[in-house]
C-alpha cells in the first residue's frame, strides 16, 4: 500500500488467520523471502474485540520473534510511528508495559 494515512502498513482481513497462534506467525515470517518478511505486526484478536480499552497484540517477528504486548489505540500511533522511523524499536515499548503486559504511553497515562 502506498500513500495514504498508512504508507507503511498493510491491513488483512482474512477468516483464514482467525485461530492462527503466535507460533504460527512467527514461523511464517520465518519461512518468507527475505522481500516478504515483516518486523512486526498488530492483531485484533478476541481479546481486542472483547475488552473495553480495545488493546491490538503487537508481536515481534524481528528483535525477540514472538514477544509480545498490547497497545490500545490510544497509544498505536506512537507506538507505529517511533518504530517505523527507527526512534524505539519493539524492545522499548515491551519493556514500558504495564503488569498486564499493556502500553499506556511512555509517560504512564
Amino acid at each position: 500500500m502506498t500513500g495514504g494515512p498508512y504508507p507503511n502498513a498493510t491491513f488483512v482481513s482474512d477468516p483464514q488467520y482467525a485461530a492462527v497462534g503466535i507460533h504460527a506467525l512467527v514461523q511464517a515470517d520465518a519461512d518468507a523471502d527475505d522481500d516478504d518478511k515483516l518486523t512486526y505486526l498488530f492483531l485484533a484478536d478476541s481479546t481486542t474485540m472483547a475488552d473495553d480499552e480495545h488493546p491490538l497484540l503487537a508481536v515481534d517477528l524481528y528483535g525477540q520473534p514472538g514477544r509480545t504486548f498490547r497497545v490500545p489505540p490510544r497509544w498505536n500511533a506512537e507506538v507505529c510511528a517511533n518504530m517505523s522511523i527507527a526512534n524505539m524499536d519493539f524492545a522499548d515499548f515491551a519493556d514500558f508495559a504495564d503488569e498486564s503486559g499493556t502500553f499506556r504511553g511512555l509517560e504512564g497515562d
